[in-house]
């Protein structure tokens, strides 16, 4: 090796502390600064958020809104009247069947 560059080694190695200090300071500062700025955005879009929200909840408690609900009640109205039809209809099929059941058995029955 040529003379200068055992001089920088050796400037180098008797300096590497500073440097490895220097470094670790640099990189502490650079996790600060991005953290800050980070913390800083978050901080900002919470309160932006928050007083979106607060001025939506002021303006929206003085309106009052009304709903006709008659379309829905109708519709309620229709299904149980066709409900109330089909369940007419079921218990005559069921009591028509269990008779036949009934005489079926019988005829069995004497059969033997």
């Amino acid at each position: 090796m040529s003379q200068e560059k055992v001089d920088a080694y050796k400037a180098e190695k008797k300096n590497r502390k500073k440097i490895m200090r220097r470094e670790k300071i640099k990189t502490r500062l650079t996790v600060f600064c991005v953290t800050a700025v980070l913390l800083a955005g978050i901080g900002w879009f919470s309160w932006a958020v928050y007083n979106n929200v607060k001025a939506n909840n002021a303006s929206a408690s003085g309106n009052q809104t009304e709903l006709d609900l008659s379309a829905v009640t109708d519709y309620q109205t229709l299904l149980s009247e066709e409900a109330s039809k089909v369940d007419e209809k079921y218990k005559g099929e069921t009591a028509s069947t269990s008779a036949t059941s009934e005489t079926e058995a019988v005829t069995s029955s004497s059969a033997q």
